[in-house]
């Protein structure tokens, strides 16, 4: 994986026009200095999605998600870091560094792809030379443009791959690392897939990553894919979902399905939205990477033992991943049916229409813990609540988690039997920062780079911080500041909203400031900074006075002496300048 500097990510945020970026894909209106529109991350009707065209970022007052540029890519198309950044680059003409290697594997990676590359476009030659293997395409009904589309091949008896591209020791040693061919207990070489028909397995991001095979003899086993390598990892590809992309975004849903043909005939005939686990179960990653493609997602499954074993397995994961927004739900096929035999016999409206009778797996999950248990015996009734409340409770989603407990009866003791209702639109919120303070926190969000900032006394503010909680928050803005490289109000915005008053920071800093002039930002700070001074300073001969008042001047130790009677000088020379 790239790894980019920071220094380079910071180009490319500054080459982007969040306000730009956001328009073409959410309508804003302006408001003042800044742009709303309603939140595209939750359902409202009064907008609460602020995007501030000077700090570069954006916040929901409704959901409080927030972000830059970057942020709202990975989240609104759903894409990785690495992708969401190469976009933001390439509109903003940044032309990125070559990957930077960091070990003797990632040296490699360039290598192996390669060969692995030419392995495929020699399988995919051999196909046309295949009378058995292209009979055997035409009679799963996959047609000329679906084999180009997904580059199925056929890998021929004997050792072409070995001829062709294994010449050299060197090469040899690529091919295997790279999963092409295997080594046997006595340490000859062979040809991996030979006598099978051939899959491309391809990440997220359109790379090649492994190989599949299918036999079309009867022999064993009937599907082999790439073993583990330092490009193809199992349990984190979904076959299918490079291409997929472009359907899950215009149907807002994703669609698991069990095989490799499986996907291949749904595409083929419209319903481009389907993808497949590679080589694996379902498992954690797979299912989070479902759902960074879409909030929806539909886990469509055999309706034979096999079927029903893997959607338990299925639904068994999903408590962490249900996070509010999100739908998860499975489909059991009819007895003997598969996607492929269901769109090849009765067509792609048949598979739609029963996509809509897809189950909640929360629902799913119950019944298969339900049929473990005589619910009629008190005992065993018993311990089906235990075991599903202990999965209602690792919900990561409250409200789904009530509905189900409310549903059984399971709803711990002090929660309302009716959650309060709420409203779709949540009111702006106020930050609770207020008064002299709460400006002078406000004024450093939005200019922390001012030189002005310098003549604070720091150390008189971390003394009273506990006074006011303003103060103790400029106290740690200006903390979190010192440790940013490249200060600014966007670097310090986004800081700042992780840490646990992140919201209050953000809305502090996203209210409206028309009234504000940054061409007299020079003269503000130094104004503000000297007036926090004098407060500072008051506060200090005040503690100072009340503890000789209350244990004597003696009480003091020099340095309190010396401070007392310079705070008093200056505070009498600060009214001599009134005058």
């Amino acid at each position: 994986m790239a790894r980019y500097s920071r220094q380079i990510i910071d180009s490319v945020l500054e080459r982007t026009d969040l306000v730009r970026l956001i328009d073409t894909r959410v309508s804003l209106k302006k408001k003042g200095k800044d742009y709303w529109a309603c939140c595209p991350f939750h359902h409202e009707k009064t907008a609460s999605f602020s995007v501030s065209a000077d700090k570069q970022i954006y916040y929901c007052f409704g959901c409080h998600v927030h972000g830059n540029a970057l942020d709202f890519l990975m989240a609104y198309e759903r894409l990785g870091f690495l992708e969401a950044l190469e976009m933001l680059a390439d509109q903003a003409g940044v032309v990125l560094p070559k990957e930077e290697i960091s070990s003797e594997s990632d040296q490699r990676l360039p290598a192996l792809r390669a060969v692995l590359e030419r392995s495929l476009a020699l399988y995919r030659a051999a196909l046309g030379g295949s009378p058995q293997a292209q009979q055997y395409w035409q009679s799963r009904g996959i047609t000329a443009k679906s084999i180009e589309d997904f580059e199925l091949g056929y890998a021929p008896e004997g050792q072409r791959i070995l001829a062709e591209l294994g010449k050299t020791p060197r090469e040899r040693e690529l091919l295997l690392d790279a999963g092409v061919l295997g080594k046997s207990s006595e340490g000859r070489l062979y040809e991996r897939f030979r006598g099978r028909i051939i899959f491309a397995i391809r990440d997220g991001r359109g790379r090649l990553s492994g190989l599949a095979g299918r036999s079309i003899d009867g022999r064993e086993p009937k599907y082999l894919n790439s073993p583990e390598t330092p490009l193809y990892h199992k349990a984190q590809i979904l076959f299918g979902l490079d291409r997929a992309r472009n359907g899950i975004r215009r149907m807002q849903k994703v669609v698991l399905v069990e095989g490799y043909l499986d996907v291949i005939s749904l595409h083929q005939a419209g319903v481009d939205y389907a993808v497949a686990a590679s080589g694996t179960a379902l498992g954690e990653t797979q299912l989070e990477t479902l759902f960074r493609a879409s909030n929806e997602v539909i886990l469509c499954f055999d309706g034979d033992r096999a079927g029903r074993q893997a959607a338990q397995r299925a639904v068994a994961l999903s408590p962490s991943h249900l996070r509010p927004g999100r739908l998860l739900r499975v489909l059991f096929l009819p007895e003997g049916e598969d996607p492929d035999s269901l769109v090849r016999t009765q067509g792609a409206q048949a598979f739609t229409n029963l996509l809509s009778a897809a189950k909640p797996a929360v629902d799913v999950y119950l019944e298969f813990l339900q049929a473990d248990y005589d619910l009629q015996r008190g005992d065993e009734l018993a311990q089906f609540r235990r075991l599903a409340r202990a999965f209602l409770d690792r919900l990561a989603d409250p409200d789904l988690a009530m509905v189900y407990q409310e549903r059984l009866q399971l709803r711990p003791a002090g929660i309302p039997a009716t959650p309060p209702a709420m409203s779709v639109h949540v009111p702006v919120q106020v930050s609770p920062w207020r008064g002299a303070w709460g400006r002078l926190l406000a004024l450093f969000l939005r200019h922390p780079e001012a030189p002005g900032w310098a003549g604070l006394d720091a150390a008189l503010l971390r003394r009273f911080r506990t006074n006011r909680g303003e103060m103790a928050a400029l106290a740690r803005a200006l903390e979190i500041s010192a440790e940013i490289t490249h200060l600014s109000s966007q670097t310090l915005c986004l800081a700042l909203a992780e840490e646990p008053d992140g919201e209050s920071y953000l809305a502090l800093a996203m209210q409206d400031a028309d009234a504000e002039d940054p061409l007299q930002t020079e003269e503000v700070v130094p104004r503000a900074v000297e007036r926090a001074n004098e407060e500072l300073r008051r506060l200090r001969s005040l503690a100072l006075g009340r503890l000789g008042d209350r244990s004597g001047i003696g009480s003091l130790t020099a340095e309190e002496r010396a401070e007392l009677r310079r705070n008093l000088r200056q505070k009498r020379a600060a009214k001599v300048a009134q005058r």
